[in-house]
C-alpha cells in the first residue's frame, strides 16, 4: 500500500479513536472534577512529577526509536525489540525500587508529605508503561491504527468502571492513583494479547548499543521535554499551592482534551508518514505543509471559540469550583493552537529525520524561560502564571520555525501563510461572536448559543472565500464521505 494510502487509513482510524475517547473522557473528568477537589487533582500532579521523570529513564528512548529506524530483515527488528522491552522492564523495575526507597524525602521535596504511600503504588506502573509502550511502537510503525484504536477504547473505558467508583466511595486522589494503574494493566494484557514479537528475553548487546546511540539523544530529549511541562508542575506546587497546582493540571488537561481529537487524530500518523518520506524531502514537505495547512483550519477556530466562550467551558467541563482559571483556559487554549501548528508538528518533523538532538536543544532554550516566567508570575498571581506560560510557549513556536527553515529548509512564509489563512477568518469571527455576546448578556444562555452559531457561520463564510479553501473542504467531505461508510 502506497505511503500516502496508509496514512489515510491511519487518520480514519486515529480520528475515530479520538472521537469516541473526546466524547467518553470529558463525561468521566465532568464527573470526576465534580466528585473530587482541586486539591485532590494537586496531589495527583504531585506524584505524576515524579512518575514521569522516571518513565523517561524506564523507555530510554527505545519507543521512539522503533518507530523511525529502518531495518536490515525482521529478524533484526524482532532482536532489537526483545532487547528493548527486556532492558527497558528492568530498568523500571530498578527505578520503582528506588522510588520505594526514597518515597518519604520525594513527598517532601514535592511538598506533599502525605502521599509517600500514593508515590509508592503509582511508581509500579512504571514496569506497566515500559512494557506497553515497547508493543505500541511496533503496532505504529506497522501503521496498525484499527488495533491501537480498540486499545484505546479499552483504556478510556477504565475510569467509568474503576476511577469515579471509588471517587464516589470517598477514596481521594487514591480513586486516581488505582484508575491510573487498572488502564496501565489492562491494557498490558490486551497487547500482550495481539502482538506477534518476542517478549521478555535475553539481552543482544550489539543491539543495544546500536539502539543507545539513537536512543540516548532521544532520552536527553524526553528529559528536557519534561522540565518544560512536569517542571513546571514542580514550580506551581512549591511556589503557590495544592489548590493552584490542581487549578494549573486541571486547565491544562482540558485543554489538552479540548484539542486532543485533532491532534491525536493527526500526530502519530504524521511522525509514522514522515519516518518512511525521511530520505524523499520533496515528498516530505510536502506531507507536512499539506497537514499544517489542513490542520489550521480545524484548529484555529476551536482555539478562537475557546477563548471568547473560556468562562462557559470551563463551568460545563469542570464546574463552578474551577472559575479562578477561567482567564487561564482562555489564552492558554489560543496559545495551544499555534503550538500545535507549529511547535508540535515541527517535532515531529524533526525527530522522523533522525535529528533528537534539534529537539532536545530547542527545549533546552524554552524551558529556562518558561521557568521564569512561572516563577515572577507567581509573585503577581494566578493570571501572571497564565501569561508567563503562554509566552515561553509562543517563544518556543519561534525557536523551531528557525530551525525548520535552517536545518530542513522549510519555508516561514510557506508555513506563516497556513495558519493565517485560518487564523484571520477566526479572528474576525471571534470578535463578531464577542459582541454579540454583550449585548445579548441579560438574555443568558441563549447569548451564548446565538454568538456561537455566529461565529461559526462568519468563520465558514470568510473560510470559503478563497478558491483553496473550498476545495480543501470539498475534499474533505468527499474523503469523511468514501472513507467512514465502510468502518
Amino acid at each position: 500500500m502506497e505511503i500516502k494510502d496508509k496514512v489515510r487509513t491511519a487518520t480514519k482510524w486515529t480520528l475515530i479513536t479520538e472521537f469516541l475517547a473526546k466524547i467518553i473522557s470529558p463525561v468521566t473528568g465532568m464527573v470526576l472534577a465534580r466528585l473530587l477537589t482541586p486539591e485532590a487533582f494537586g496531589v495527583m500532579a504531585s506524584i505524576m512529577v515524579v512518575t514521569s521523570f522516571a518513565e523517561m529513564f524506564a523507555d530510554a528512548g527505545f519507543q521512539k526509536y522503533f518507530v523511525q529506524h529502518e531495518f536490515y530483515d525482521e529478524e533484526e527488528k524482532r532482536k532489537c525489540f526483545g532487547t528493548a522491552i527486556t532492558t527497558s522492564c528492568l530498568i523500571a523495575l530498578v527505578i520503582w525500587l528506588l522510588i520505594i526507597y526514597f518515597a518519604d524525602e520525594i513527598a517532601v521535596l514535592l511538598g506533599a508529605e502525605g502521599v509517600a504511600d500514593g508515590i509508592k503504588v503509582a511508581g509500579f506502573g512504571l514496569v506497566l508503561t515500559s512494557y506497553n509502550g515497547m508493543q505500541a511502537a511496533i503496532f505504529k510503525r506497522e501503521f496498525q491504527f484499527k488495533l491501537l484504536f480498540k486499545l484505546r477504547m479499552v483504556a478510556v473505558v477504565i475510569p467509568l468502571l474503576v476511577t469515579i467508583p471509588l471517587a464516589y466511595y470517598g477514596l481521594g486522589f487514591w480513586s486516581l492513583v488505582w484508575g491510573t494503574l487498572a488502564q496501565q494493566g489492562v491494557t498490558c494484557l490486551v497487547q500482550a494479547h495481539y502482538t506477534n514479537m518476542p517478549l521478555l528475553q535475553g539481552i543482544d548487546g550489539k543491539s543495544l548499543f546500536s539502539m543507545l546511540s539513537f536512543s540516548l539523544w532521544t532520552l536527553f530529549e524526553s528529559i528536557t521535554i519534561w522540565f518544560s511541562t512536569y517542571g513546571g508542575l514542580f514550580l506551581v506546587g512549591v511556589l503557590l499551592s495544592s489548590y493552584y497546582l490542581g487549578l494549573y493540571r486541571g486547565i491544562l488537561t482540558l485543554t489538552g482534551a479540548a484539542f486532543g481529537m485533532i491532534t491525536g487524530a493527526i500526530i502519530p500518523v504524521l511522525f509514522t508518514a514522515l519516518s518512511r518520506l525521511q530520505n524523499n524531502m520533496v515528498e516530505f514537505k510536502s506531507l507536512f505543509y499539506g497537514v499544517q495547512s489542513k490542520a489550521a483550519l480545524v484548529l484555529m477556530p476551536i482555539g478562537v471559540l475557546l477563548m471568547v466562550f473560556a468562562d462557559v467551558s470551563v463551568s460545563i467541563l469542570l464546574g463552578e469550583q474551577w472559575h479562578d482559571g477561567d482567564f487561564f483556559f482562555g489564552v492558554w487554549s489560543l496559545t495551544t493552537t499555534f503550538s500545535i501548528l507549529i511547535n508540535s508538528l515541527a517535532s515531529e518533523a524533526i525527530r522522523a529525520k533522525g535529528m533528537p538532538r534539534l529537539s532536545a536543544f530547542s527545549q533546552v532554550l524554552h524551558f529556562p524561560v518558561m521557568w521564569g516566567g512561572l516563577w515572577y508570575g507567581s509573585k503577581v498571581g494566578f493570571d501572571a502564571v497564565a501569561l508567563g506560560m503562554c509566552a515561553s510557549s509562543l517563544w518556543l513556536d519561534v525557536v523551531k520555525l528557525v530551525m525548520l527553515r535552517q536545518v530542513l529548509g522549510f519555508s516561514v512564509w510557506k508555513m506563516t501563510g497556513n495558519i493565517i489563512n485560518a487564523a484571520l477568518p477566526a479572528t474576525v469571527a471571534g470578535v463578531v461572536a464577542w459582541e454579540l455576546r454583550q449585548m445579548l448578556m441579560p438574555y443568558g444562555i441563549v447569548a451564548v448559543i446565538m454568538a456561537i452559531a455566529a461565529f461559526g457561520v462568519c468563520y465558514l463564510l470568510l473560510l470559503l472565500a478563497r478558491k483553496d479553501n473550498r476545495r480543501i473542504v470539498m475534499m474533505g467531505m468527499m474523503y469523511l464521505r468514501e472513507r467512514f461508510i465502510g468502518i
